[in-house]
């Protein structure tokens, strides 16, 4: 699916009383996060798109072995100067809410934490398909951090403005399938 078929089923679904999820304000331009892998200028195809190399610090790209749980993010955001404090509406469920990042809104983050990094990857992706199209999140060792469903523009400006795809790899979902952008942090 292209990505004007995402904003517009977005833009469909916001119209329908849905939650938009993440939306950026006016002026933040999701195009100068991410270029296509040729070097050129990014289409809709998010397996051509991969987040600008100078996005990241070289120290927040090295890969984490140890466990993490959300004050690990937690610090990571504050260090990016934005405001994120954690809600438990249950004590089985952790939300981040990050305010501060030019959003119409503050941004309400799912955070898992599981046994390893094969887990994080595994139930984020999982999540990912049963929310649908637009549904992205991160990953980093231990904890699967997942977003709400938005438009890809959003989501991408999103992970770049607050550098969340630095500290995390980005995963952005499509019709039938989960797509890393490449470019930010990464584990092997």
């Amino acid at each position: 699916m292209h990505l004007r078929s995402l904003l517009s089923l977005t833009v469909l679904l916001a119209g329908c009383g849905g939650d938009p999820g993440v939306r950026m304000r006016s002026g933040i331009d999701w195009h100068s996060y991410v270029k296509s892998r040729d070097g050129g200028s990014v289409g809709s195809d998010f397996e051509g798109m991969r987040f600008r190399p100078n996005l990241c610090d070289p120290e927040e790209l090295r890969p984490e072995y140890g466990k993490l749980d959300e004050t690990s993010l937690i610090r990571f955001f504050e260090k990016q100067h934005l405001d994120a404090r954690i809600e438990r509406p249950r004590a089985d469920l952790t939300y981040l809410v990050v305010g501060g990042a030019s959003t119409d809104k503050p941004v309400w983050l799912r955070v898992a934490t599981l046994a390893n990094a094969n887990e994080a990857a595994h139930e984020l992706h999982q999540a990912m398909l049963q929310h649908g199209p637009g549904s992205w999140g991160v990953h980093r060792s231990n904890l699967a951090v997942l977003g709400p469903v938005s438009a890809p523009s959003d989501a991408i400006g999103f992970a770049g403005l607050t550098k969340l795809a630095c500290w995390g790899v980005f995963t952005i979902a499509g019709t039938d399938d989960a797509f890393v952008v490449p470019g930010g942090y990464t584990e092997l």
